[in-house]
């Protein structure tokens, strides 16, 4: 049999490969299976594959050509990767992920998707086909990679472009944030030289409750995406910054949601659909959280009127402002275009509250049995913005029908556990 000559500096990265894929894609496979070839012959000792791991180069060719085999990839002598992709597709992909040019992003990632499409089962080229899919599947459809995938994608730091991992990287920043999975250490976005990822670092201020580090770092970053007339980045900033505020500085607050309407209004035709809804969300949701009803209630109305993806959980911080400014009509009317849900999710359960209670009388037998048997769940797996609320709504519920026994010591013992 006749095997390839594979050079040393790509037999570091292969064996790196090699390690990455059978630890996470063929991790059923034990390691004395792994080292048998389709013949059932040793392909070579553990030693031999720990070394080849651990990136010492090993002479015999064929011992890498073998374990490639073993996670369904090739290795490919007639092109060259990097001939294959010059470097300034991968400046362009950047720049226009920093400016959020979604046109550029989905045309830049699906020509290399086809290009790359008859190359994707050899080695190297496997790795930018499978990220220039996650590229066009996101900014196409906004579908982010699974968590699992984002493991891989971090091990890919020295192996693709170092600008396409910082697109790449922000596509892990974004799903592990909405996983709840809050460990950057993968990633210097301080340093990055990408304005996205400089932004990112923001958020794990925040995450971190280094507020002042945060203001000061936004300062910065305000002047450098003016300059830059990057106004789509500077929305997202001024987004974020939102998020320092308590309830003591809603002067501060205001002055922020007029310094975004001014931007929006100023460059409206120039920001993209989805960037408006996120940025009435965001203002919608900041200002319930520090008690500005009146515009939670103006900017969560336009976003659910988008018919944006998010709605039905906005909603309960759209319901709860309502009650709270005594806008009950508004309230009434809201909720009447929305059915009980059946589903055991905290939010499906806080909605259905608002349903059951307006929808029908506050006595009415479902809405009974409902806070008999969903009361425990809002109370015990609630988020702490809505924990306290539901807790007074449902005491109150209880004092006023007077039909609730067990549910009042209920709530009595979980008093304590109750957000300051």
């Amino acid at each position: 049999m006749h095997y390839l000559k594979i050079n040393d500096s790509d037999k570091k990265k292969i064996g790196y490969l090699i390690h990455l894929y059978r630890t996470q894609q063929f991790k059923h496979l034990s390691q004395n299976s792994f080292l048998l070839n389709e013949y059932n012959e040793p392909i070579c000792t553990r030693q031999t594959l720990s070394k080849i791991e651990q990136g010492i180069i090993i002479k015999n060719d064929s011992i890498y050509e073998e374990l490639l085999k073993k996670v369904n990839l090739k290795f490919n002598t007639d092109y060259c990767i990097e001939e294959f992709l010059p470097t300034s597709i991968f400046s362009d992909l950047l720049n226009a992920c920093d400016y959020y040019n979604l046109e550029k992003l989905i045309s830049i990632s699906e020509s290399y998707i086809k290009q790359l499409n008859p190359f994707k089962e050899y080695i190297f080229f496997h790795e930018y086909y499978e990220c220039f899919k996650w590229i066009y599947t996101y900014y196409s459809s906004f579908e982010l990679p699974t968590l699992q995938s984002t493991e891989y994608i971090i091990s890919l730091k020295n192996i693709i472009n170092s600008n396409l991992y910082e697109v790449m990287i922000d596509l892990v920043f974004k799903k592990r944030t909405i996983s709840g999975i809050y460990d950057f250490s993968y990633f210097d976005f301080k340093n990055s030289n990408s304005m996205i990822n400089r932004g990112n670092h923001m958020m794990i201020l925040y995450n971190q409750s280094k507020l002042s580090e945060m203001l000061d770092y936004c300062q910065d970053l305000e002047e450098e995406y003016s300059s830059k007339n990057n106004y789509i980045r500077l929305l997202d900033i001024y987004s974020l910054k939102g998020f320092a505020f308590s309830n003591t500085e809603k002067e501060k607050f205001e002055k922020l949601v007029s310094q975004i309407n001014h931007t929006v209004e100023a460059h409206n035709s120039n920001i993209p659909k989805i960037k408006i809804s996120q940025l009435l969300k965001n203002i919608g949701l900041q200002a319930f959280r520090i008690d500005m009803y009146d515009i939670a209630i103006n900017y969560l109305e336009q976003y659910i009127a988008m018919d944006s993806p998010y709605a039905n959980i906005v909603g309960i911080d759209l319901c709860i402002s309502y009650q709270k400014t005594n806008k009950i009509n508004q309230l009434k009317s809201f909720i009447q275009s929305k059915e009980v849900y059946k589903g055991d999710s905290q939010y499906e359960n806080l909605l259905n509250y608002f349903i059951l209670k307006y929808k029908y009388q506050t006595d009415n037998d479902e809405l009974s049995y409902f806070i008999v048997n969903k009361v425990p769940i809002i109370i015990d797996n609630t988020m702490g913005k809505y924990k306290q609320f539901f807790y007074e709504e449902l005491n109150m519920l209880v004092e006023q029908t007077k039909r609730y026994k067990d549910l009042k010591t209920y709530l009595d013992s979980t008093s304590d556990m109750l957000p300051i």
